[in-house]
């Protein structure tokens, strides 16, 4: 099949997972370069050929807030890129700038463009236990320390009830869950029963990756029960059920065109193929969105990438979802419509909680893993998502040896976008108190499991809502057993936000 010489394919990926018994990691920086040589000789090609890169691209970086990490990086490869460029913080990052270095291949911009990012976080953590911290390179005259603040891009009410405290999103990730739960009719138990099915899946595959931070199998009651050494964290998730974000983990991917690929000798083996992605997001805030158990954004993003293939789920032989939370891969099989697909059939890394989610580097990894287990299947066609900030950003992509059909046209992001914002919201109403109706709610726990407060998005008489807080220790545990979704609270008045003071 004649294939346009501009077509862009991945060569080359590498992954460096450090594990516990090899720290102290080295840092960022250095893993980036360490991963980026890797990924060059996984292609076959001379680790030297890095002074060629033109166009790279890092993930953003929490563990180090470096001076000028895209030119210490290239410094270090010692590469003169035409453009760099840090991806936004965001778990959609790894394949936002695999979709910019394909389009700068395809345009005649950049013949040779490195994807790479990583943390040092798990070794940054010691150091911190220890006191200290690492005498790493090239500080930030501001200070190492990362500077994002979720509070900025959410909603006061959500700040209030706590959504964004603590370890931040997954408060609101498990509300998901709970809208999720109470929409399909399940009572708590067996829908945490079904939770603790699909992450042990994924724990079976993490157990087969040797890039995994856990290659370990678990069972569903391991995961999903109370104890001591599994603290619920926020209803329904225990510790074992989140993503784990203190790791040590790099990543790399090398994008050419064809007709490098071709010039340079590139085994036809080693070459995979990004066909076509979309992005689109939800809104922001989590209580505007009509039907909390599902995501729009997911839906059209999702058919729009298969659509522009001429594919259907049936056709996907191997998918990665991103899942951080179990709400994302729940999400992500509604979406697709592969509810019936198990926690072994979603992810190809063991995902976030097993695999390590090295921040906005995720994709990255599962962006390398698709890339071996495709080579390792030839012809088959491969699906990752990505999911960012409070679930409101989406992407999916699709991969393959093949290389894309010709009559391939790459989906209208903004035409996908128009669908999504079409969708009318609800409105906030803030400071309310009176008769309302539970739309979702999760419970949040300290750092030794108890329950601290909880968290709801009420629906009020009029069509709108209001974030309100759970305070009664009674009424904690209750909803903790019982479905407290659609039931018939009293809102009274609690300081800088709203409290249930009665359920019927």
């Amino acid at each position: 099949m004649s294939v346009d010489p501009r077509t862009p394919v991945i060569i080359g990926v590498a992954q460096i997972t450090i594990g516990r018994e090899q720290r102290p990691a080295p840092e960022p920086l250095l893993g980036w370069e360490q991963v980026c040589k890797e990924a060059l000789a996984d292609a076959g090609v001379d680790p030297a050929m890095a002074t060629q890169i033109d166009t790279v691209l890092v993930a953003d970086v929490m563990s180090w807030r470096y001076d000028y990490p895209l030119a210490r990086l290239a410094e270090r490869l010692g590469a003169t890129p035409r453009h760099m460029a840090m991806g936004k913080p965001s778990g959609t990052s790894g394949q936002t700038m695999l979709d910019e270095a394909a389009a700068a291949i395809r345009d005649g911009t950049a013949d040779i463009a490195l994807v790479c990012g990583g943390e040092s976080l798990a070794t940054m953590r010691d150091y911190r236990k220890a006191g200290s911290m690492p005498p790493w390179s090239h500080v930030h005259p501001e200070g190492p320390e990362y500077a994002f603040d979720l509070d900025e891009v959410q909603h006061p009410g959500e700040v209030a009830i706590g959504l964004t405290e603590g370890i931040g999103a997954v408060y609101g990730f498990a509300m998901r869950d709970v809208a999720r739960r109470a929409h399909m009719g399940v009572v708590p138990d067996a829908y945490r029963s079904a939770l603790g099915e699909t992450l042990a899946g994924m724990t079976r595959v993490a157990a087969t990756n040797p890039h995994a931070w856990f290659r370990q199998a678990r069972d569903a009651a391991f995961l999903t029960e109370p104890r001591l050494d599994n603290r619920m964290v926020a209803y329904p998730y225990t510790k074992h059920m989140v993503a784990i974000i203190d790791v040590d983990i790099y990543a790399a991917l090398i994008v050419v065109s064809q007709k490098w690929a071709d010039a340079h000798g590139i085994a036809a083996e080693k070459r995979v193929y990004p066909w076509t992605s979309c992005y689109a997001e939800d809104p922001v805030f989590i209580g505007v969105r009509d039907k909390l158990w599902k995501s729009d954004a997911m839906e059209a993003a999702s058919k729009a990438a298969l659509t522009a293939a001429g594919v259907t789920m049936d056709d996907i032989r191997h998918v990665d979802l991103y899942s951080c939370f179990a709400s994302a891969v729940n999400f992500g099989r509604d979406a697709l419509g592969i509810a019936h697909r198990g926690g072994d059939e979603v992810t190809v890394t063991g995902g976030l909680p097993y695999a390590g989610g090295p921040a906005s580097s995720y994709m990255i990894t599962s962006i390398t893993r698709m890339v071996e287990i495709l080579r390792g299947d030839s012809g088959s066609i491969g699906l990752i998502s990505g999911v960012g900030m409070m679930m409101s950003n989406h992407i999916y992509g699709l991969y393959s040896t093949t290389p894309p059909p010709i009559v391939l046209v790459h989906p209208d992001h903004a035409a996908v976008q128009a669908l999504v914002d079409a969708i009318p919201q609800r409105m906030i109403e803030d400071d309310y108190v009176g008769p309302a109706v539970v739309a979702t709610y999760t419970i949040m726990h300290d750092n030794l499991g108890n329950p601290s407060h909880g968290a709801a998005i009420c629906d009020l008489p009029g069509g709108a809502r209001s974030y309100v807080r759970i305070i009664d220790s009674a009424l904690l545990a209750w909803a903790e057993r019982e479905e407290m979704v659609g039931r018939s609270v009293t809102i009274g008045a609690g300081g800088t936000t709203g409290v249930i003071t009665a359920v019927y």
